[in-house]
């Protein structure tokens, strides 16, 4: 049978289209099967240096963010003794007041309540997070307070301190450092350690000035640790902000990058389903061409 050149010509077109169609519809298949929009950084040229850097963005930001967590686990550690160490001056005091009382405060046994305290005190600053311990400045593998016995009645921190001076910083985003430590040789905590020395010998000896001595000083532990406290509340609530800041940076490029690599389901699903058509409709169309006789092509 004689072929016209058209049709010969329309025949090439709708098999290259077909195959076109169905290598389209393969690359939609697997991008719906493996959730990405393309397996290959070539298939995505214009978009691949983009891609690359939001990636790189993202785990730096990432690596931030984990730092700054722990090092906001820290803190937290720091604030929850030291809220501790407030109760327990606080509670000193009350004795030391009660012990004052006369007729009544000889029988109250404050050297006993006064040791238990201590231990306490070099319990909480010998807190550990994450395997460090969060007092002892740069020295942060061994306890940083020894109590000594008897302890110490002065506010002399060199009597129990085993760690070093270092005030610990961190970078917690780009150009931005955060003083944040704070060691058991705080003056705050050397004088809570010494009032309550002093509050037991004083009681022993039945020394009543010295007694009134030590509750001056713990009225002031009182105060210098409510000032190192909200010191730390300060830090705490500055990287707070810095740490959600640096989350609404991660989704930003999470989406850019999702936004890339990512399959849109549906999408995909209705284009294939619009290729499936196109490749029935050519295929019918095939079909027809190879039955088309004498008399229905000269019509």
């Amino acid at each position: 049978m004689t072929a016209r050149i058209g049709d010969h010509i329309q025949h090439q077109r709708l098999l290259q289209d077909v195959a076109t169609t169905r290598a389209r519809m393969h690359r939609t298949q697997t991008a719906v099967a493996s959730g990405k929009t393309s397996q290959r950084f070539d298939e995505i040229a214009d978009r691949a240096a983009l891609l690359l850097a939001a990636r790189q963005d993202r785990t730096m930001v990432e690596a931030r963010i984990r730092r700054n967590e722990e090092l906001l686990g820290r803190l937290r550690a720091m604030d929850g003794a030291v809220a501790s160490l407030s109760d327990i001056a606080e509670r000193a005091r009350v004795l030391v007041l009660r012990r004052l009382e006369p007729g009544t405060g000889d029988a109250l046994p404050l050297d006993t309540e006064v040791e238990a305290m201590l231990e306490q005190v070099q319990a909480e600053l010998n807190q550990e997070f994450g395997g460090v311990y969060v007092f002892a400045g740069s020295r942060t593998d061994a306890p940083p307070v020894a109590l000594p016995d008897p302890p110490p009645t002065t506010a002399d921190s060199s009597l129990y301190y085993q760690g070093d001076e270092v005030t610990l910083t961190a970078s917690v985003d780009a150009g931005v450092e955060l003083r944040y430590g704070v060691t058991a040789a705080d003056p705050a905590f050397a004088r809570l350690i010494g009032s309550l020395g002093a509050a037991r010998e004083a009681h022993l000896s039945g020394d009543e000035d010295g007694l009134r001595n030590a509750l001056s000083g713990l009225t002031l532990a009182i105060e210098e640790i409510a000032d190192l406290r909200g010191e730390i509340g300060a830090n705490m609530s500055r990287l707070e902000g810095i740490v959600d800041a640096q989350r609404g940076e991660q989704t930003y490029l999470q989406e850019v990058v999702s936004r890339i690599e990512d399959t849109d389901v549906p999408e995909a699903l209705t284009s294939l389903a619009r290729d499936q058509m196109l490749l029935e409709a050519a295929f019918v169309t095939i079909s027809r061409m190879a039955r088309l006789t004498l008399s229905e092509y000269l019509r």
